[in-house]
């Protein structure tokens, strides 16, 4: 194995490392604050949410991923850049700052004010970042990185953990965030050796705009869509249904993360390489796809099934109207990796042009399900979320059809053995729990007796990606 090549895949274990790492410690730790805080102190960090991610995607402006795209990338882009993120995060901190008071206005909840005021800090801590970042990045030494993020998430738990225990409420949630931030933006100042000289290069910087400003607007969209029920939910409805489908969509976005990290690390790479021997790649692809559909479909059914357990066990009854809306936001889970697939394969195939209009394809689709469902509460705004996402996977997977002979239809089709088989353990799991009367029991056994017969039926019908996932954990155990 090459230098070179020894070198990305170890840093391909320390970046899956960094997400599993940090996802984990974030769950549990987010468990211990919702026992704690309540639903609409989560509600109130949710309505302000896209007001920061807009800041610092604006901050970012596609200057991260242009500095690590670019090659022969010399000290003069990387201070460029620095100075300038740094400023642009003063002035958009500035702007959400002389602004606060509409959006309380817009929410017509006067306390968001105050948050707005505090929590927009951030952006400027994130603003000093985002060049140490994109250094690491570029010297494959994610390493560093991972041990930053998952220290920093610590710390931050830690903190709001305290917080939240000595009755901050909603300052919790924006000092974590604080914390977690300032840590990360203070140990990259310690352990990287790249430290910005007093330059601003204007050619550089056109260069670098030129390529990030594209991937800006693309991911301004993106950040604005993905928010947009936080925004609909926290205007109509009160900051606790807002604090409940927050909660429903942190369960959901744990097992489509871990997926979507093992896809990203491990077909991606293999796919490049055969993109251009269409027997391969459709090989390539429906093995993914009946690898995602055999992880995910278990843990899908046991959402569904277990979900008032899992609920009253973990986050007790004060977050029980969660139970509905995390059963159907659960059904979504399956089609972003599915998407993912999808779009990976475009991209391997040089087609990233139609990203930006799938995208919007998608929006337009996201709005018409919006202005059908918004008047008839949380449960028709959530089925709706599914329908979008089911339609979108066809979007996607149309143009993969396009290139080889590998529909969407087949793609479900490739999943229905593990839905049935995941579907018939769980059902029979929870059937065999119900004759306790304890929460926590039911959930222990039923979810134990679940993943038994799953495994068991799955080795009985021969299932690969049983021996897939085994030479998988193999090999990353062997790389050090």
């Amino acid at each position: 194995m090459s230098i070179l090549k020894r070198k990305t895949t170890i840093g391909l274990v320390w970046s899956s490392i960094d997400k599993f790492s940090t996802l984990m410690i974030q769950f549990i730790l987010g468990i211990v604050l919702a026992r704690i805080l309540m639903p609409e102190d989560y509600g109130l960090i949710g309505m302000i949410a896209i007001f920061l991610a807009i800041s610092q995607s604006l901050v970012d402006s596609g200057f991260f991923t242009a500095l690590v795209q670019k090659k022969n990338v010399n000290n003069n882009d990387y201070s460029t850049i620095f100075f300038f993120n740094i400023i642009v995060g003063f002035i958009l901190y500035g702007i959400l700052f002389i602004g606060s008071g509409f959006i309380g206005d817009f929410y017509e909840t006067p306390v968001l004010v105050d948050i707005i005021k505090v929590i927009g800090i951030n952006i400027i801590i994130v603003s000093t970042t985002i060049v140490h970042r994109a250094f690491l990045t570029t010297k494959i030494d994610f390493k560093t990185l991972a041990i930053i993020n998952i220290v920093s998430a610590l710390l931050g738990g830690i903190v709001g953990v305290y917080l939240a225990v000595n009755g901050y409420g909603v300052w919790t949630l924006v000092y974590q965030t604080i914390v977690r931030s300032l840590s990360i933006a203070i140990l990259l100042w310690i352990f990287n050796q790249w430290k910005p000289s007093l330059i601003f290069d204007k050619e550089s910087f056109k260069d670098l705009f030129g390529f990030g400003s594209k991937l800006m607007i693309s991911g301004l969209l993106k950040i604005f869509f993905k928010n947009i029920y936080l925004i609909i939910i926290g205007k109509i409805y009160k900051a606790e249904e807002l604090g409940y489908f927050t909660r429903a969509t942190l369960f959901k976005q744990i097992p489509e993360t871990l997926v979507t990290t093992i896809l990203q690390s491990v077909t991606f790479p293999v796919l490049v390489k055969v993109i251009e021997e269409d027997s391969k790649v459709k090989n390539l692809l429906e093995r993914s796809v009946k690898l995602t559909g055999f992880l995910l479909f278990p843990i899908i059914t046991a959402l569904i099934f277990y979900a008032k357990p899992i609920i009253l066990v973990l986050i007790t009854s004060k977050w029980l109207p969660t139970v509905i809306l995390l059963q159907i936001l659960s059904l979504e889970i399956i089609f972003h990796p599915l998407q993912y697939i999808n779009l990976n394969f475009l991209n391997a195939k040089g087609r990233s042009d139609l990203f930006l209009k799938l995208e919007l394809v998608k929006n337009v689709l996201t709005i018409v399900a919006i202005l059908v469902t918004y008047k008839f509460g949380l449960i028709p705004l959530s089925i709706g979320y599914v329908l979008v996402s089911f339609l979108g996977f066809f979007i996607n997977s149309y143009y993969t059809q396009k290139y080889i002979d590998y529909s969407g239809f087949d793609q479900l089709v490739d999943l229905l053995p593990y839905l049935l088989v995941s579907t018939v353990a769980t059902g029979i799991g929870f059937f065999i729990s119900e004759i306790f009367s304890s929460h926590l029991i039911q959930l222990i056994t039923g979810v134990g007796i679940s993943l038994g017969i799953y495994y068991v039926l799955s080795y009985m019908l021969k299932f690969k990606e049983l021996i897939e996932i085994k030479n998988l954990i193999t090999n990353k155990i062997t790389i050090k």
